[in-house]
């Protein structure tokens, strides 16, 4: 796997736990600000053809 694809899904898994925290909280504007990272993210793998499982090993919070 490349340096790219690898700090990719990296991101999404971080992105992804921190939105879970922030629904966890109840922090809206945490969530709103990690919703649209992750969605940011998601479009930019798609944009390079990097797959990106929904559950990455690794994800749990």
């Amino acid at each position: 796997m490349d340096a790219f694809t690898e700090e990719l899904r990296q991101r999404v898994v971080t992105a992804r736990r921190e939105l879970r925290t922030a629904q966890d909280s109840g922090d809206l504007d945490a969530e709103r600000i990690y919703s649209g990272e992750l969605d940011s993210l998601l479009r930019l793998a798609m944009e390079n053809g990097v797959t990106v499982p929904a559950d990455l090993p690794g994800e749990e919070v």
